[in-house]
């Protein structure tokens, strides 16, 4: 049986129709770092300029897999990373869990 490691500070809670999975955090979290740069003025507003850094995840292993933001799945582009998807919201339009995972490509 594969393992899901939450990467997130959140527990991360699937629903499915026969129930639902709840993804505790692990305790370590995959966040990315940002550099940020004054790149002028547009019509009064500042514009600068972001490059994101810092990105510190653990090594792929077979059958394992993270579920990690969507920023940080986009940038490390790895086949072990997954985000939620197709969220699931309250009646407030907070986001409460989601109905599967997605693999960024």
């Amino acid at each position: 049986m594969n393992r899901l490691i939450n990467l997130t500070p959140h527990p991360v809670r699937v629903v499915l129709p026969d129930g639902e999975i709840v993804l505790p955090p692990s305790g370590q979290v995959a966040r990315l770092g940002e550099e940020v740069r004054p790149a002028g003025m547009l019509n009064g507003i500042p514009v600068v300029e972001k490059r994101l850094t810092g990105l510190d995840l653990p090594p792929v292993q077979p059958g394992v897999f993270y579920v990690v933001s969507l920023a940080v799945a986009q940038v490390a582009r790895r086949e072990d990373l997954l985000v939620p998807d197709d969220l699931v919201r309250d009646e407030r339009g907070q986001v409460v869990g989601c109905r599967r995972l997605a693999r960024i490509v």
